[in-house]
């Protein structure tokens, strides 16, 4: 009795999908067919397993197949992408950062960015005052930590233009 009506579900579900797959259009249709395809080989494969016939490693990798089709179709669309981002990415590091525009800058407005008070000239600054307050900023803002070009421009002027004062007679 159990056999029947198995038999009895298997050909209505085959009569209605027929009734279903002649509907739809030839796209669909080939969807479907590998749906189908895909999903009658993982059964035959867990009956395998389930049977002793077939190792579960083996119906594991079987399994894969389809997972695997369905990669190799997203990594044809992706690549191209993935390629000309790569590409660009290694323009920008061969040709470098553009370098910001020279900033006129004041010895008093050098003082107060990188936080220091004094007259560099009198030998109130040192030069070792100068690097400490320069490198505790330029962590902070450098443009690998999230910080821009134009604030580590500025901040390395301001060092440079400090030393130099420093150095003249």
């Amino acid at each position: 009795m159990f056999k029947i009506l198995v038999f009895a579900v298997i050909v209505t579900t085959i009569i209605i999908g027929s009734a279903r797959y002649k509907k739809m259009d030839p796209a669909q249709q080939r969807k479907t067919l590998w749906r189908l395809a895909g999903g009658i080989f993982i059964g035959v494969l867990v009956i395998l397993v389930v049977t002793g016939r077939m190792h579960w490693v083996g119906a594991l990798l079987g399994a894969l197949i389809p997972f695997v089709r369905t990669l190799y179709g997203l990594l044809g669309h992706i690549l191209p992408y993935w390629l000309k981002r790569k590409a660009a990415q290694e323009n920008q590091q061969h040709q470098g950062a553009p370098t910001p525009a020279p900033i006129n800058m004041a010895t008093q407005e050098a003082l107060d960015l990188l936080g220091l008070s004094g007259d560099p000239a009198k030998g109130e600054i040192t030069e070792t005052m100068i690097q400490e307050a320069h490198r505790r900023l330029i962590q902070k803002l450098h443009p690998d930590r999230g910080g821009n070009d134009y604030l580590a421009a500025k901040i390395n002027q301001a060092r440079d233009l400090l030393l130099e004062k420093i150095k003249q007679p």
